[in-house]
């Protein structure tokens, strides 16, 4: 497989902006997603997309206002591409977003896309339309990190102060119980005839979720894999979600690693030494309910492998009075060209 992307924290982000031609950013309401655009020094000639949200979340509109006026402040109108993400409507957004991005300058090459405020679904359709226009380049990607993050440290150590291994209460979190398992066609895979999966859970805060995609897919194999942030200060939040998840480590074959929330190149390797052992008797299903760097391994992954399918667990709404606050380290990683990520090389080039 090809080398993973190294991780690097941005000290500059108007000197990284400066250097693409188009930044992609969402208009999502924790603060962390605002901090790429607002530090943002675009050259004269550069543009940016932003996604906007059109959905039921309180403020959607107020947020989307932020956005668009920080954009205005730096670029010309003209410059300025919005496309809409109307709930789950992906195949929606898909057409329009390959129009916006159809439509962009031909010399438009160097392309950043910061994945602060997107859900896992997003990321992955995103860069999977993305890679295609844009084959032969490479894109940055940016991710900026909260400074304080839910479920906090004082309600750990209230929830496990009677608790034993496991926990029961779940805690506060951004987002609401259990709605659909969203498995997107450009993710679906291929199935064997043998019908025996072993499904991959990026394991968070969120065990509803993980019941969910337990219940739509049913598999013969569990592997979860736990996160430890790149944060030493928040290693208690690796005990929570392990402690979280302990239930369903019975009752079916399960395995169970752990894999940095932040270093892509550790869950690559993780989930290539399983596709390797499993995938002649087994369907890999992979469900990123963790980190965003999570899912963006998991995108890098399907892209290798495009017979893995990716499933969605998608949650009835979000609360943002629970959502991560403020903005800390903003981190940025490289990636090659999707053509040099292929087993062939027979990909199209980008017209």
């Amino acid at each position: 497989m090809t080398a993973a992307p190294s991780v690097h924290p941005v000290i500059d982000l108007a000197s990284a902006t400066g250097a693409v031609d188009a930044l992609i950013v969402a208009g999502g309401f924790e603060e962390r997603a605002f901090k790429v655009l607002e530090e943002a020094r675009f050259h004269p000639d550069a543009h940016c997309v932003i996604i906007r949200y059109a959905n039921n979340v309180l403020n959607n509109r107020t947020h989307f206002v932020r956005y668009l006026t920080e954009a205005r402040k730096k670029l010309a109108e003209e410059r300025i591409h919005v496309v809409t993400l109307r709930d789950t409507d992906i195949a929606g957004f898909s057409a329009d977003f390959n129009k916006a991005l159809a439509n962009l300058p031909r010399d438009v090459r160097a392309m950043a896309v910061d994945i602060s405020g997107m859900p896992a679904y997003l990321i992955c359709t995103v860069l999977r339309i993305l890679r295609e226009h844009r084959s032969r380049e490479r894109q940055t990607i940016l991710y900026t990190s909260a400074q304080d993050y839910t479920p906090t440290r004082a309600e750990y150590d209230r929830i496990i102060a009677d608790a034993h291994e496991e926990i029961e209460l779940v805690p506060r979190s951004m987002v609401l119980e259990m709605g659909d398992n969203l498995v997107l066609d450009a993710f679906s895979g291929y199935r064997s005839q043998a019908g025996k999966t072993c499904l991959v859970i990026f394991a968070g805060y969120d065990p509803h979720r993980t019941a969910g995609v337990l219940d739509a897919v049913n598999p013969a194999l569990l592997l979860l894999l736990y996160g430890k942030p790149g944060n030493p200060e928040l290693a208690w939040r690796l005990d929570l979600s392990q402690r979280l998840h302990k239930k369903f480590e019975r009752g079916r074959r399960t395995a169970t690693e752990i894999v940095s929330t932040l270093e892509v190149s550790e869950s690559l390797e993780t989930l290539e030494e399983y596709y390797n052992y499993l995938i002649d008797d087994y369907d890999l299903v992979i469900a990123p309910i963790s980190s965003k760097m999570d899912t963006l391994a998991t995108y890098l992954f399907w892209e290798r492998y495009g017979e893995v399918q990716l499933t969605f667990p998608i949650p009835i709404g979000y609360n943002p009075d629970n959502c991560p606050q403020g903005a800390s380290t903003t981190y940025q990683m490289v990636l090659e060209p999707r053509r040099s990520l292929f087993r062939s090389q027979d990909v199209p080039a980008t017209p």
